[in-house]
């Protein structure tokens, strides 16, 4: 706990709306204990604001100011109802990575921490690149709001890249799937590193070069890391190799021998991508050889397998269930086997959903004449 009473201030809830909140029985108070950081180091004297996100303009709840070590505390003593999405966002301070860089203005960073905080939150680049891109469409500036279901879909993704309590990388991104088959956790520290140049000043005119590089298609110049990366999610195919040429100005790989770039954040990309996209890949419940993907009206993906996990599968014979992925791709659906049943065996012509969220299909067995159909 900080005993440094400055590095603290507990707000009251601000609008009527947010008493509102407090009536729900399943709600509950919130302390978040912190640090913000840049570049691998603290930030002192960072302004540390707790905003609460809905379909309305976003709430300030409370605010407070980083300690010589990066650390806060927040706190809402009033109940707030599950369906409210918290963030945080920093601004401004001193990283300690290099504090002859004195106090950065252009320094805004994020952590969408849900309905439901963890008590302890690490604010830094790749908290910030996990909740722009995650939230790209309900993000204005420092302000976030949207539909409830969509918020409630959007946070729950932020932990599939980032691990909020470390500030490193979340669970899903350095899985086997995504940190050997795809390009995703390279793009992800390529980006938080160029933003990590601008945030500790790492050259005199780091954050110009960060903004005339992440400049929108209509001329809209950022002025701080977050509407920086703000602008690269919202138009990622929009002169990538200028961002990242970034890895070289800020990060030159050292002379003589092949070395490493001495980035805080690693893998880094080697070539410029495409587009600064960040796919992530999922699998279990039953998945194999899946087609006709379908989503409720919860934001469940459904999607039908023409094969079985681990059999010796042959296309004479599509003999997969069905799978069901949250809206985080967490599988809800049966291992191996997936849903079955209901006259379902080899799903492969069809599926739709209803407006009662009922999933249908329809099938031919061995690829006869001979059709079923399906539903749940």
């Amino acid at each position: 706990m900080l005993k440094n009473p400055k590095a603290q201030i507990i707000a009251a809830l601000v609008t009527a709306g947010l008493l509102g909140w407090a009536c729900d029985p399943a709600a509950a108070a919130v302390r978040i204990e912190g640090q913000v950081q840049g570049g691998g180091g603290p930030i002192a004297n960072s302004t540390v604001t707790l905003w609460a996100a809905s379909a309305n303009a976003p709430s300030q709840l409370a605010q407070a100011a980083t300690d010589a070590d990066g650390r806060f505390e927040v706190s809402v003593e009033q109940s707030l109802g599950e369906d409210i999405i918290l963030y945080l966002v920093a601004t401004g301070g001193e990283p300690a990575v290099n504090k002859a860089g004195g106090d950065n203005p252009a320094i805004a960073l994020m952590a969408v921490v849900g309905s439901k905080p963890t008590a302890k939150v690490i604010i830094n680049e790749m908290t910030t690149v996990a909740s722009v891109w995650t939230h790209a469409q309900f993000l204005d500036g420092t302000a976030i709001k949207g539909p409830a279901l969509g918020l409630r879909i959007a946070a729950g993704n932020v932990p599939n890249f980032v691990n909020l309590e470390t500030g490193g990388y979340g669970t899903t991104i350095a899985d086997g799937l995504n940190s050997t088959q795809t390009p995703t956790m390279a793009n992800f520290a390529t980006l938080s590193n160029v933003l990590a140049g601008c945030a500790t000043r790492i050259k005199a005119d780091a954050c110009n070069s960060l903004f005339a590089a992440t400049t929108a298609p209509d001329g809209k110049v950022p002025t701080d890391t977050l509407t920086a990366a703000e602008f690269i999610a919202r138009f990622p195919s929009h002169q990538p190799e200028k961002v990242f040429a970034l890895l070289e100005n800020f990060y030159p790989v050292p002379e003589g021998k092949p070395l490493l770039r001495s980035t805080p954040f690693m893998p880094y990309l080697s070539f410029a991508p495409s587009a600064w996209v960040l796919p992530l890949k999922f699998t279990g419940g039953g998945y194999s050889g899946g087609g006709k993907l379908m989503f409720d009206s919860q934001g469940n993906a459904w999607v039908v397998d023409n094969f079985q996990v681990g059999a010796q599968n042959q296309d004479a014979f599509w003999r997969g269930g069905l799978s069901k992925f949250a809206p985080d791709g967490t599988p809800l659906s049966p291992p191996v086997t997936g849903f079955t049943g209901g006259g379902l065996l080899g799903p492969g012509f069809g599926l739709a959903i209803d407006a009662s969220a009922r999933e249908a299909g329809c099938q031919s067995r061995q690829r006869l004449d001979h059709q079923q159909a399906w539903q749940f």
